[in-house]
């Protein structure tokens, strides 16, 4: 029966005891003077990339306000001519010329008035 039980002992009982592992400390690599020069040619390829992309953001920014300006200036331009041409219209139109001329006293001779329309 001694025999017995001993084949049946506990699995921790059965594994022999671990050894504690100790951790191996490398040293870190020295660069060579090709990855340096690797490191900084890409380093100062990716910080031309970012003043490249602010300045270009900053460009658009200009540009698009600029537009927005000269549209601004165009609109008003254009209602201003709207308003001059109307006021041509209603200055040359033959109701106001017939009351300027009874203003200053002036008559339309039809006889002395040619059409060069026709």
């Amino acid at each position: 029966m001694a025999q017995n039980a001993y084949q049946y002992s506990t699995a921790a009982e059965a594994l022999p005891l671990a050894q504690p592992k100790t951790r191996i400390k490398y040293k870190a690599a020295r660069w060579t003077r090709k990855e340096r020069l690797m490191v900084a040619f890409v380093s100062a390829v990716i910080m031309i990339l970012m003043v490249g992309v602010v300045f270009s953001s900053m460009q658009t920014n200009a540009a698009r306000s600029n537009a927005a300006n000269m549209q601004t200036e165009t609109e008003t331009t254009r209602e201003t001519n709207d308003a001059l041409r109307s006021d041509i219209q209603n200055k040359t139109s033959k109701q106001n010329l017939d009351e300027v001329a009874k203003k200053y006293n002036m008559t339309l001779s039809d006889s002395n008035v040619r059409n060069i329309n026709q």
